[in-house]
């Protein structure tokens, strides 16, 4: 994760270039949060990470995230992970979004496996904008799943319908998405002030909106820190033990920052299998009723 990474994550304005105080090698912050000043005084060196306002002087990294409502261990450590070798990371070039060739409508095989799984079909379908991918295709007999991020389409993944599929999920390359896949969190544009946080699609599908999936058990820190922005956050992972191992470290992650974190465990294996009593009674907990 770069420091611009991290800045965007937080939804902390500030500019590179266009502003009479850019500078090469530094990015300006819109707002000081230490002396008010919104006209990009703030700046951050990308080399040394120091960071100097042209009112009211030098502020550390840290200082700023504390500033920004970071508790004062997580953006310490953050500070201290930028410091390393991510400032110079290179990821694959993302040239924009590719889709998959094949996508269209549902077909009957498509409706029949969302039928077995206990979802109605058609509102998966409205809600997700899913599709179907037929035999004829790279992808074929597979459930298209888009990607989105502030009301744009920025990646894809695919679940198999055959039960026989060595690959459950197929998920867009890095030259295949605009933005990766991992940094985004499925389904937050459709929560409010409390998220469940699940593991795949389908479980968020089940649960309905006010669910994110993190698209596994493996979570990134750009979507800890989207994660963090919601006051309300419900660890809803899997029963199995190693997915509980890795539910309560990102409740613990989570649990760093303001508002209030929780981990649950349903009687259910997983939430994509729950009933729906459970689920309702998942969401009455979590307060997303009108999400």
């Amino acid at each position: 994760m770069t420091l611009p990474e991290l800045l965007n994550d937080l939804n902390i304005s500030f500019l590179e270039s266009g502003h009479k105080h850019c500078r090469a090698n530094w990015l300006q912050l819109e707002k000081c949060p230490f002396c008010g000043s919104d006209n990009y005084h703030l700046g951050i060196n990308l080399s040394s990470l120091a960071g100097s306002c042209w009112r009211c002087g030098k502020h550390t990294v840290s200082e700023v995230l504390k500033e920004h409502g970071i508790p004062s261990k997580k953006a310490w450590a953050l500070y201290k992970f930028l410091s390393g070798d991510s400032r110079t990371a290179v990821e694959t070039p993302r040239i924009g979004l590719v889709e998959p060739k094949g996508r269209g409508p549902l077909l009957g095989a498509h409706k029949r496996y969302l039928k077995s799984r206990g979802f109605n079909w058609e509102e998966v379908q409205k809600t997700w904008s899913i599709e179907g991918i037929g035999l004829h295709a790279k992808l074929g007999w597979r459930i298209y799943i888009p990607i989105s991020e502030k009301n744009r389409r920025v990646s894809w993944t695919t679940r198999s319908i055959s039960p026989d599929a060595e690959q459950r999920y197929i998920s867009a390359s890095a030259e295949q998405e605009s933005v990766n896949h991992k940094h985004v969190i499925y389904g937050a544009e459709m929560a409010r002030q409390a998220i469940i946080i699940v593991e795949g699609p389908t479980d968020a599908w089940n649960v309905g909106p006010g669910a994110g999936a993190v698209f596994g058990t493996a979570f990134t820190d750009h979507q800890v820190l989207k994660l963090s922005q919601f006051p309300f956050r419900y660890v809803c992972f899997d029963n199995a033990p190693t997915a509980q191992k890795v539910a309560n470290d990102l409740a613990g992650q989570l649990s760093c920052f303001p508002g209030v974190t929780e981990n649950i465990v349903l009687d259910a294996e997983d939430p994509g299998s729950a009933s729906a009593k459970e689920i309702k009674q998942l969401r009455k907990h979590c307060n997303v009723w009108t999400q």
